[in-house]
């Protein structure tokens, strides 16, 4: 057996004892930089390698044929001619680095769209589970989870995993957020490997048809390549070490829940009785709370504590909770601002959202946290993520967590939940029809769907769009729409639309369902093919669109806090003074000079909008250059 040796980079391992780490650019004979401008295209010439070509680590030549003339080949090519063994870098966009899984046909319309959410359709991949024939409906892709990488100037990374009950929307009820970072200090790397099934499950649903697939499968399978021999730890007082991550619903390696002690009812099995429970969940199943309730699962001195919304006690018979305490929040807190302004804005209503169980048995606590409500579903059919955490009734404990989310005692004023019976059900009757219509776009997001984009040779500079959903009958009560567009055709197998604008070209879609006085509206993507080459541009030109807006972002990519630097560069903009690409520059280049120092990596960041927006009325070129002049000085390569 060859002898090994350790390489002392924790992410390599070990190599063979004769061979040697050293820095890449020691091996190199040169280093030739071809990016700039991109060159014009034609018909024919001399065929272009972009970063629209690399597939899989390889140059595909078929996923993208342009040209450029025979002169521009000759005037990019003089720094250097590639040769066979050469190794090949593109460039990566903060799209490159981020996916995004979602529930297909969950898209929330955006009340003011932007031209930018166009940019997001390379992250995004819906997921549509098959329908459960038990059920009779389609589970729900459900999990609110984050896996995080961060890596520093010197290559070292460190992972960050987040378990939470938010969704990605600006919902202001009240949710649980859970993270835990990596750490060199512990070794239990087995308790890591149900996160790496985790991505090997969302892997397996990246498909052919998502925009850039093998760049997000590599992405997932990368990361998970790296955590697979990392150790996440808690460094807590509460819970030690003590955790396990519960992926659900993820196939032959997913964490059955319905068998953990938290929901066994076996009568006579010591695991199904407990001291304390506290269940908060805002949604509900009438089965899963009855089985909380039986009364052969209490020690002595039981207490269960059930907190949820109102509209959920209409699902409960009295006999369902006899021996459980309830909660909800007070209506002042879910009405909001409701109750202390009088404007005519937008006002938006808050509940709870968070989903929490509490079990203590003697000194022993199991907290259980993440997406998972007390619901059937939830437990034995969706994709879930949770969280267990272990720890002694010394430092936590049914009553310490009350008291916490109560402000103090139950009685005080302070307090945002109030007690309340069955009785006091509010009562929201779900529509037939609705469930109808939500059920008619899931349908919609299983069906075998693509689109072309091609010039409206009858108005100039416009574009039309032929959408094809295969096997589908016309439904009037169903219509489709471009992204950012008011056309709307009825669904049927064969779509066109015409006379669109360069910003109306998305894999975006609108799907408006409706029926008697209801209506949804939801966004789902269709994989489309025929994008113009300027598209991307032009959404950059259309938010980026004078000195002003240029300063904003400016202002944004270099503050140490990115929220007061947008607030910053918008006083700025507005007070006139940058008005004046002199009066600017002095304060541009104070901003440049501290960032260079403090994070130069920030600089690169402001490549991205120097070559989308070409404009010298919004980026006059002494800045160019100034942005020139520092990149040469760090060494940032663009």
């Amino acid at each position: 057996m060859r002898e090994m040796k350790d390489s002392g980079v924790e992410w390599i391992g070990k190599i063979p004892k004769d061979w040697e780490i050293v820095p890449l650019t020691k091996q190199l004979d040169s280093i030739v930089d071809y990016r700039g401008k991109t060159p014009e295209k034609t018909e024919e010439g001399t065929f272009l390698v972009t970063a629209k070509n690399i597939k899989d680590g390889k140059i595909c030549y078929e996923l993208s044929k342009e040209y450029v003339r025979e002169a521009d080949y000759e005037e990019i090519m003089h720094r250097g001619i590639p040769q066979i063994g050469d190794i090949l870098f593109t460039t990566e966009k903060v799209s490159d680095k981020i996916v995004l899984f979602c529930e297909a046909g969950q898209i929330k319309v955006p009340t003011k769209p932007t031209a930018l959410s166009i940019l997001l359709e390379k992250m995004v991949v819906e997921v549509a589970l098959p329908k459960d024939r038990q059920l009779g409906r389609y589970p729900s892709f459900h999990p609110k989870t984050w896996v995080l990488a961060y890596v520093n100037a010197d290559g070292d990374k460190k992972y960050r995993f987040v378990v939470m009950s938010r969704n990605l929307t600006f919902d202001r009820s009240w949710d649980i957020s859970f993270a835990m970072d990596s750490s060199k200090n512990v070794r239990q790397k087995k308790k890591t490997q149900p996160i790496c099934d985790f991505l090997d499950y969302l892997v397996m649903n990246v498909h052919n048809t998502s925009n850039n697939a093998g760049k997000k499968r590599n992405l997932i399978r990368g990361l998970c390549a790296d955590i697979k021999d990392v150790s996440f730890s808690l460094d807590s007082k509460i819970f030690g070490e003590d955790f396990e991550v519960l992926p659900l619903g993820i196939g032959k390696n997913a964490y059955r829940m319905q068998e953990d002690i938290l929901f066994c009812k076996e009568r006579g099995n010591a695991n199904s009785t407990f001291n304390e429970l506290v269940v908060m969940s805002p949604f509900l199943s009438e089965s899963v709370i009855a089985d909380f309730n039986l009364t052969d699962r209490a020690l002595s001195d039981c207490k269960r504590t059930l907190v949820t919304r109102r509209s959920e006690l209409g699902k409960l018979k009295a006999s369902d909770v006899d021996n459980f305490t309830i909660y909800a929040l007070k209506d002042e807190i879910i009405d909001g601002e409701e109750e202390i302004s009088d404007e005519l804005a937008d006002k938006k209503k808050q509940d709870i959202h968070a989903k929490i169980y509490l079990r203590r048995k003697y000194s022993d606590v199991d907290l259980y946290l993440g997406s998972m409500n007390a619901s059937y579903s939830a437990i034995n059919k969706n994709v879930e993520m949770m969280l267990w955490l272990g720890t002694k009734n010394m430092y936590l404990n049914g009553d310490k967590f009350l008291e916490d989310i109560f402000c103090g005692p139950v009685g005080d004023a302070k307090n945002p939940f109030e007690q309340v019976t069955v009785a006091d059900a509010v009562l929201e009757t779900e529509s037939d029809n609705r469930n109808l219509l939500e059920q008619k776009i899931k349908d919609l997001c299983r069906v075998k769907r693509q689109a072309v984009i091609s010039e409206d040779n009858e108005n100039a500079g416009k574009y039309k769009i032929e959408v094809e959903f295969s096997g589908i009958e016309s439904d009037s009560e169903v219509t489709v729409s471009p992204f950012n567009s008011k056309q709307e055709q009825t669904l049927s197998e064969h779509i066109e639309f015409s006379e669109l604008e360069i910003l109306q070209l998305s894999e975006f879609y609108e799907i408006t369902a409706r029926s008697g006085d209801d209506t949804i509206r939801r966004i789902i993507m269709i994989p489309t093919s025929g994008f113009p080459d300027d598209r991307e541009s032009a959404a950059v030109n259309s938010v980026v669109k004078d000195r002003a807006s240029f300063v904003e972002y400016i202002a944004f990519v270099l503050g140490d806090d990115y929220v007061a630097s947008m607030l910053e560069g918008k006083q700025m903009g507005e007070s006139g003074f940058f008005a004046n690409s002199s009066d600017a520059m002095p304060a541009l280049y104070e901003k440049m000079l501290k960032t260079s120092v403090e994070g130069p990596e920030r600089i690169k960041d402001i490549g991205y909008v120097l070559k989308m927006v070409t404009d010298k009325d919004i980026i006059p070129d002494e800045f160019r250059e100034l942005y020139e002049t520092f990149c040469n000085t760090l060494k940032i390569r663009r």
